[in-house]
């Protein structure tokens, strides 16, 4: 949507300063989002001395076909 010239042009209409990046931009800052909230993550699971519970869920909407997959971990905090 954000390389479509239309929304380009809307944007550029409702403010002119805005620039908008393009998909491949906000695709690289999203995986670089990832990979440091993974790191952090795993830092935190490493210094946990608890055990950690890990459940998974799987489903498939009726109306569009998608196939849906959820992990929920729990565990307790060191303090």
């Amino acid at each position: 949507m954000v390389d479509h010239y239309g929304f380009r042009r809307f944007c550029n209409n409702m403010q002119p300063l805005f620039k908008v990046v393009s998909r491949n931009t906000i695709k690289k800052d999203i995986f670089k989002i990832y990979d440091v909230e993974k790191e952090k993550t795993m830092k935190l699971l490493n210094k946990n001395r608890s055990r950690i519970a890990i459940t998974s869920d799987l489903w498939t909407t009726n109306n569009q076909n998608k196939g849906y997959m959820m992990i929920t971990t729990h565990f307790i905090y060191n303090n």
